[in-house]
C-alpha cells in the first residue's frame, strides 16, 4: 500500500474464471472499505476483461515474451546472433551451469553477489522490487540459477528462473526469467548464451515453454481492441520513459525479441482515472522501496 492505493501483484488467483472474477469483486470491496484505490498491475488479458465489465480501466503497460520449446530450433538468419553466442562461449570454454544457487560452490554464489552489487551500483539508483527480483530471490530454493562459468570458474553471467506449473500444480511446465546480470567486461555475449543453453536444457527436460518474462512499462506493438487508447494511454510510457535511462525497460525488451517469442500483453487495471497520479507515484514506490527524496529528483530530472 502506498501513496493510499492497495496495488496488488498478476491476476486473482482460483480455479475457475467465476472465482476469479469473484476475487476481484472482493478485493475492490475490501480495498474501497478501507480508503484506498484498488489497483492491480501486470495482470492478464482475461483479468483485464473482468475489469473492463465492472466499468473499470485497463491500460497495457508490459508483454510477457513466450518461446514454445517443443518445436525450438535455433535455425535460420534471425538465429545468428544466438548462434554466434553459443559457438563463441563454447570457443572460450564457457559451461553453462543450471541448479538452485545454493546447491552451488561458495565460491560462485560469492561472485554471484559481488556482479549483482556492481550492476546496481552503476544504475546510480536503488535496485528495483515488485515485479522485479534479486540475489535474495534466486536463493530460494525452487529458483533455477544459470550460470555462464569459464575454465578458471570465473562467473561472466548469472539468470534465475521461476518455474510455471499448470493448474493443480505437479512439476513445472515451463521456466520464468527474473535474474539477468553480466559481469562488467566479461563475455560479451553472456545473456544470449544463458538464455539460449537454458532453452535447450529446458526443451530436453520436457518442459513446454519458456517465458524471458516482461519487460515492465515497456510493449512492442499495439494493444488489444476494446483497451483503452485514449489519453490515459500515455501514462505506462510516460511512467516507463522516466525510468528508462536508469533501467532500460526498452532496450531490455528489444533484447528479448531476439529470441524470436510471442508475446502477451499486460495490464495495469484501476476503476478510476481521478486515481492515476497516485498510482504513478505507488507504482514508483513498489519498484523502488528504498529510494530517497533525491533518487526520485534524480528520476524526475531524467524525464525531463
Amino acid at each position: 500500500m502506498h501513496a493510499g492505493v492497495a496495488l496488488g501483484l498478476c491476476d486473482p488467483v482460483a480455479a475457475r474464471p467465476e472465482g476469479r472474477s469473484a476475487l476481484l469483486a472482493a478485493f475492490s470491496e475490501k480495498a474501497h472499505q478501507d480508503g484506498l484505490v484498488p489497483c492491480l498491475f501486470s495482470v492478464t488479458q482475461e483479468s483485464a476483461s473482468l475489469a473492463l465489465v465492472r466499468g473499470w480501466h485497463a491500460l497495457e503497460v508490459a508483454e510477457e515474451a513466450v518461446i514454445d520449446l517443443p518445436s525450438l530450433e535455433f535455425r535460420g538468419k534471425s538465429w545468428q546472433d544466438v548462434r554466434t553466442a553459443l559457438n563463441q562461449g563454447s570457443k572460450l570454454g564457457i559451461t553453462h551451469r543450471l541448479a538452485p544457487l545454493l546447491e552451488q560452490p561458495r565460491s560462485l554464489q560469492t561472485q554471484v553477489r559481488a556482479i549483482s552489487s556492481e550492476w546496481v551500483e552503476e544504475k546510480g539508483l536503488p535496485e528495483m522490487g515488485f515485479t522485479l527480483g534479486g540475489v535474495d530471490e534466486a536463493l530460494d530454493p525452487w529458483v533455477r540459477v544459470g550460470l555462464a562459468v569459464d575454465r578458471d570458474n570465473i562467473v561472466h553471467g548469472e539468470t534465475s528462473w521461476m518455474p510455471v506449473h499448470r493448474s493443480g500444480g505437479g512439476d513445472p511446465v515451463g521456466w520464468t526469467l527474473d535474474v539477468m546480470r553480466r559481469r562488467p567486461g566479461g563475455f560479451r555475449y553472456s545473456m544470449e548464451f544463458l538464455i539460449s543453453s537454458a532453452c535447450l536444457a529446458f526443451r530436453d527436460e520436457g518442459c513446454q515453454l519458456v517465458s524471458p518474462s516482461g519487460a515492465p512499462l515497456a510493449k512492442a506493438g499495439d494493444t488489444e481492441p476494446g483497451i483503452d487508447r485514449g489519453p490515459l494511454d500515455g501514462f505506462p510510457d510516460r511512467l516507463g520513459g522516466s525510468l528508462e535511462p536508469y533501467y532500460g525497460f526498452r532496450s531490455l525488451l528489444a533484447f528479448k525479441a531476439k529470441f524470436q517469442p510471442r508475446f502477451e500483453p499486460l495490464f495495469l487495471m484501476f476503476p478510476d482515472e481521478v486515481a492515476l497520479p497516485r498510482i504513478g507515484l505507488a507504482l514508483s514506490r513498489a519498484y523502488l522501496p528504498e529510494a530517497g527524496l533525491r533518487d526520485f529528483v534524480t528520476l524526475a530530472r531524467g524525464a525531463r
